[in-house]
């Protein structure tokens, strides 16, 4: 299975994203991670393995983005508006 990780930097967010894309070809899905998960979590849960024959066979991309909820809705910052 072909997989690739990327680590850009966002200038709208001023910090490195990272995020990982399984697969060659085939329809993309979306996937973000639960509360204060990251882009590696959907993979270390099983789910890659549970697709993986979708994956292999080009029919579904999955791309597994970082989520930001440490720093806005689990954010201690918020206590200060």
């Amino acid at each position: 299975m072909q997989i690739h990780y990327y680590n850009y930097y966002s200038h709208k967010l001023g910090k490195h994203m990272e995020y990982k894309v399984y697969g060659h070809a085939g329809k993309p899905v979306l996937v973000f991670p639960t509360s204060n998960g990251r882009f590696y979590q959907y993979e270390d849960s099983g789910m890659i393995r549970a697709l993986s024959p979708y994956i292999r066979e080009g029919r579904i991309q999955v791309w597994t983005v970082d989520g930001l909820d440490w720093e806005t809705y689990f954010s201690e910052s918020w206590d200060q508006l």
